[in-house]
């Protein structure tokens, strides 16, 4: 089981992989320069990952400035193929697991037709990232349900006909997340026995938003969501944070909680199968190393006791 943090590095002050620019300054070269600095970025933080044995890790959608605008004309996951070839094989080698997560506008299912092409350009800009480093369908994109108006099942028949759209290998890197609002764990797992895409479960999203399931054990839960991978999508994963206690439900802490931590991990031995845990905490990297000897604790984490 693997365990990882989201888009920043805080411990290493500059390690970073999400430079951007403004769109005046979007210039070819100047777009060309950050793709290079970034490039090099990801591999430094995922090679610090690697020495504290946190070997899951998101990318921020700045990643590549501009790649679903139309400022950004190059082909850069042809001009700068090697390098992204060299940065996948890595993962690979390594056993990392990377992944990207939509933007709130990223609404696949808006009613907006220019709104769901935007996300169809945004989905497109990720996938085409994971399949420049040669990843396969276990480096995942979330996806939230999106709007639920005028109804539910009007939305949701707008979400498989744009889904379709997509071509099948960037599809193949999609997952749907339960939300805080609108889609619970129960109404996201319809959604996705009608498109065959695998869940990722939110446990703080669950808390605020458990619909009919708010009886549900943690372990059930969690096998219920973890039916929906198939072999090809590799180990279930799922996203972990505390609620920040002075602030609205469902927004996420600087902090993980421990005993709220070490209780989940309790529960969910229960489970059949290994999952990797994104945490989502504010704190990124440095909520997790609060957290490792909860985490080390557990034999289910080898990488992180081996580095301990």
């Amino acid at each position: 089981m693997r365990v990882g943090y989201a888009c920043i590095c805080l411990a290493r002050e500059g390690l970073r992989c999400r430079r951007s620019t403004v769109l005046r300054n979007a210039t070819p070269e100047r777009l060309r320069e950050l793709i290079r600095i970034n490039l090099d970025g990801l591999e430094e933080i995922l090679r610090y990952n690697e020495e504290r044995g946190l070997r899951l890790f998101r990318l921020g959608n700045e990643f590549i400035p501009f790649a679903s605008h139309p400022v950004n004309e190059i082909r850069w996951w042809e001009e700068f193929g090697d390098r992204f070839r060299e940065i996948g094989a890595w993962v690979r080698r390594h056993n990392h697991r990377v992944s990207f997560h939509a933007s709130h506008y990223t609404v696949l299912n808006s009613a907006r037709p220019e709104v769901a092409e935007a996300a169809l350009a945004d989905l497109t800009y990720v996938g085409r990232v994971l399949e420049a480093m040669e990843l396969g369908p276990e480096h995942k994109i979330i996806l939230h349900g999106g709007t639920i108006s005028p109804t539910f099942e009007e939305a949701e028949a707008r979400f498989e006909s744009a889904l379709e759209r997509l071509p099948s290998e960037y599809r193949r890197h999609l997952v749907l997340e339960n939300d805080d609002r609108l889609y619970s764990a129960e109404r996201v797992l319809e959604l996705a026995r009608r498109t065959g895409l695998p869940v990722v479960v939110d446990v703080l999203h669950h808390a605020c938003l458990p619909g009919s399931w708010a009886e549900i054990p943690c372990h059930e839960l969690l096998e219920r969501v973890f039916a929906t991978w198939g072999p090809e999508d590799g180990p279930p994963k799922m996203h972990f944070s505390s609620q920040d206690p002075e602030k609205r439900a469902g927004a996420h802490w600087y902090w993980v909680d421990a005993g709220e931590l070490e209780r989940f991990l309790t529960h969910s031995a229960a489970v059949s199968r290994d999952f990797d845990i994104m945490f989502e905490s504010k704190g990124k990297d440095l909520a997790v190393e609060a957290v490792m000897p909860v985490l080390q604790r557990d034999p289910r984490f080898n990488a992180l006791a081996r580095a301990a």
